[in-house]
């Protein structure tokens, strides 16, 4: 499972860059079609409207901490991670917890479902 561990990181990883987030043919094959996430807003997106929502957001740059996997499947993994926030404007950093299930089609781990919510400031 190390292995698992560190690809589904690195994937969660380029979900995360600011520049991959922008850019939806790339960020498309990451994706699978039937892709849900339930936001922090509180709004279900489907992946033709993440795609064009994140098109036209500059999102932050974001790192991961407490990463954890449980390989539910040899063809489905559950990751969890709190993200974090770099920014030189804010002084502390914003967190998320988040979960991704990701499914292994035609050879290839594709996101179908996340969620991020939000982690209230202290």
């Amino acid at each position: 499972m190390p292995q698992l561990q560190d690809e589904l990181f690195e994937l969660e990883n380029k979900l995360l860059d600011p520049d991959l987030r922008r850019n939806p043919d790339k960020l498309a094959s990451l994706i699978a079609d039937d892709f849900l996430e339930f936001g922090s807003s509180g709004h279900a997106y489907d992946k033709k409207r993440i795609l064009f929502l994140l098109k036209r957001q500059m999102p932050p740059r974001l790192y991961i901490e407490e990463f954890r996997i449980i390989q539910i499947t040899d063809s489905a993994a559950l990751v969890t991670y709190r993200a974090g926030t770099e920014s030189t404007r804010v002084a502390a950093a914003h967190y998320s917890l988040r979960s991704s299930l990701w499914i292994l089609r035609e050879g290839a781990w594709k996101m179908v479902f996340h969620q991020g919510t939000l982690v209230p400031e202290t």
